[in-house]
């Protein structure tokens, strides 16, 4: 700062005051710019395999791509960071490199993607952020970057679509038709999808009636969509439709044979005909000992039982007592 000839005098005062504060601001300006910083790791040094050294940072992230296809993440990483390091405002890189942690280390995917956006806000990098931070059990940050996207890009059904989900997981069922609703209305191309979401949501808010519908229109959009024929045959084996729940599980095992949700599903579909087909065993023998003994009043029937316990020497003889009762034919 210059030295002041006039020391003492007001205007002088005045200017060595607003000097102060400004040298106060850059000072904090600086502060606040080391600790945004975001600094690559240090072990991400040499090792990108590029053959130019003068490749740019999207020639670069492009060659991690092909790195990463071919099983080489380690040395992807190294192409991300030299990408950085040769452009720090090169965004694909940074978006690179922290989808390329999305799996292994979620907080610094997190750091490095929001870096990034903060170069390059855009929806569709907005979205892509929610879904790293709903993989990381985020879901309320998850939903308030779907909803930013969801403004950035009002014609784009993805972001409400993801929103839904968010929603979801958090029991915040009616905001979620709500916007799994207004993602229908934006596009039809994953009407399936959608409809099969509403159906899940529907379910869980006990509306039986209406999911079944929303499932209905989801195999009407589209008839190979796996997990619809999966929620089908759930609903069905738990209102008693086990024939219909029969096709839908046969419908899930040919579209995912491997899931273990449809292993699950087919599992209580077994169940449930097993229990139905012994109530039914158990209704057809209750009518033919009706028919049997119809003669005998309640009195009867109890007086009879004492004397052929008696003559069976206990109720633990159990062929003894249906041989005395004339009922061989029927099992314990």
């Amino acid at each position: 700062w210059p030295t002041l000839p006039c020391r003492g005098t007001t205007a002088c005062s005045n200017f060595m005051y607003k000097s102060r504060a400004l040298l106060a601001l850059c000072l904090l300006l600086t502060t606040a710019a080391k600790r945004k910083k975001i600094t690559i790791p240090t072990e991400l040094g040499p090792g990108c395999p590029f053959h130019r050294s003068d490749a740019n940072a999207e020639e670069l992230s492009e060659f991690g791509h092909e790195l990463e296809r071919d099983g080489r993440q380690k040395e992807a990483l190294h192409c991300y960071a030299r990408a950085i390091r040769s452009s720090p405002r090169a965004t694909v890189a940074w978006f690179d490199l922290a989808t390329a942690h999305q799996y292994t280390d979620k907080s610094r995917a997190l750091r490095y993607y929001r870096h990034g956006l903060s170069l390059q806000p855009s929806g569709f990098h907005y979205s892509q952020l929610g879904i790293l931070l709903r993989a990381s059990d985020k879901h309320d940050e998850a939903a308030s970057a779907f909803r930013i996207a969801w403004k950035m890009q009002p014609s784009d059904a993805d972001a409400p679509f993801h929103l839904g989900g968010s929603y979801d997981r958090l029991d915040r069922n009616a905001e979620a038709l709500a916007v799994y609703r207004a993602a229908l209305e934006t596009e039809r191309n994953n009407e399936a999808r959608i409809q099969n979401n509403i159906g899940n949501v529907l379910g869980k808010m006990n509306r039986w009636g209406d999911a079944l519908a929303a499932y209905r229109e989801a195999e009407e959009a589209d008839p190979t969509f796996p997990e619809t024929h999966s929620n089908l045959a759930h609903l069905f084996t738990s209102i008693g439709r086990l024939a219909e729940a029969e096709r839908h599980v046969k419908n899930a095992r040919k579209l995912m044979p491997s899931d273990p949700s449809v292993d699950e599903r087919e599992n209580n579909w077994k169940d449930a005909v097993k229990k139905n087909a012994e109530a039914e065993r158990k209704n057809r023998w209750q009518e033919e000992l009706d028919k049997r003994d119809g003669h005998l009043t309640k009195e009867d029937r109890i007086q009879r039982f004492q004397q052929v316990v008696g003559m069976c020497g206990g109720v633990a003889d159990k062929d003894c007592i249906r041989a005395a009762l004339g009922q061989s034919d029927v099992d314990e």
